[in-house]
């Protein structure tokens, strides 16, 4: 394999919509290029790590009808931001096709999987493209994904998602949404809040998922696969690939300098809370930072579903939270202009929400 100069890197990845699979599948590289290298301090080293026993909640949600239930997950929401549930109803056979569907998807021949490349992709509700904001960045993400938005209003799949997943995509779609609804739902009651039809488009009136991809990468403590973030919408149901450890990580305190290990769980899902419910909880419930690193010896793939708000929905406090006086803690701020923001620069933590504190 020839190696790709570093002054050349980029073009091949971004500009020739090769992504960081195609530079592994090209060159196998046995050190990492000069563009992922990420400068120490956004390194996650093990210093910042804390090794005791994961303190992510894992939650069984056999009965969503229980007040136990409704208990341990507001009490997750406010403390740590993120939790795992078990029991959901989804059976194991459908989580492996769906991540098999995933793996197909980047197994396919490169010029396949360019023809969804973003700003050229065949689908208008599906494109492929590599790190997060490759034009944006001065270092690279080590990961492609590939995105999809669904429209409630098209019945079915969208006919011009990629043949080898598009039915996976569709129904891993239609199982989440009760899921995420059920989660919702305990959340606004535990403000004293109700989803009706106009909250219900600002709380998940958009869904989208991405397959992530993350390569065998030869020099993983210098990369990183996801930078540090919160994720800026309502709910994250994640899906994390069986068997590949030392993954996910979750900022254990909002203000602190630890790491915790989020493990993946067999048949689990990995819920976030994202910006959306910590501003309209006025910061009852926390929306996580978390980071993703690679591995030297496996690639791995997560499926996120993103729930959020139509762009025109106004975010702010909620009535209810700010009955007693209380002060509000942010500003107004239109939906879109808040994407905006978020995807005009690199992950950088929780940037993004920490603009519109008052």
């Amino acid at each position: 394999m020839t190696p790709i100069p570093n002054t050349d890197v980029r073009e091949f990845v971004v500009n020739q919509r090769n992504g960081v699979k195609g530079l592994v599948d090209s060159t196998k590289p046995t050190t990492l290029s000069s563009p992922y290298i990420q400068p120490p301090q956004e390194r996650l080293t093990s210093d910042k790590i804390l090794s005791s026993p994961s303190q992510v909640p894992v939650i069984d949600v056999s009965n969503w009808n229980d007040p136990h239930v409704a208990s341990e997950i507001c009490h997750a929401a406010s403390k740590l931001g993120l939790f795992q549930i078990v029991n959901h109803g989804i059976a194991p056979t459908e989580l492996k096709a769906l991540v098999a569907a995933a793996r197909g998807f980047f197994e396919l021949p490169a010029e396949e999987r360019r023809r969804y490349w973003r700003g050229s992709s065949v689908s208008e509700t599906a494109w492929l493209t590599t790190s997060f904001n490759p034009y944006k960045e001065s270092v690279l993400e080590w990961r492609d994904f590939l995105k999809f938005e669904f429209l409630p209003q098209r019945r079915g799949f969208d006919a011009t998602w990629p043949p080898v997943c598009k039915e996976q995509v569709t129904e891993h779609f239609k199982r989440m949404k009760p899921i995420a609804n059920n989660i919702l739902t305990i959340l606004m009651n535990n403000l004293n809040s109700t989803i009706d039809k106009t909250s219900k488009q600002t709380l998940m009136g958009t869904m989208r998922m991405n397959f992530n991809y993350y390569p065998e990468c030869p020099e993983p403590s210098l990369a990183i696969g996801t930078g540090r973030h919160s994720d800026i919408n309502t709910l994250t149901l994640l899906l994390q690939e069986d068997g590949v450890l030392s993954s996910l990580y979750a900022r254990a305190t909002e203000d602190g300098e630890k790491w915790i290990h989020v493990p993946p769980i067999s048949g689990a899902i990995v819920v976030n809370i994202g910006d959306v419910l910590q501003i309209m909880s006025n910061d009852r419930y926390r929306s996580v930072e978390h980071c993703v690193l690679v591995n030297k010896s496996c690639s791995r793939v997560s499926i996120p579903v993103f729930c959020g708000p139509v762009n025109d929905s106004v975010i702010e406090p909620l009535p209810e939270v700010l009955e007693n006086n209380e002060m509000a803690r942010y500003r107004k701020v239109v939906y879109s202009d808040y994407l905006k923001g978020f995807f005009e620069r690199p992950h950088d933590g929780k940037t993004t929400i920490e603009s519109i504190k008052l």
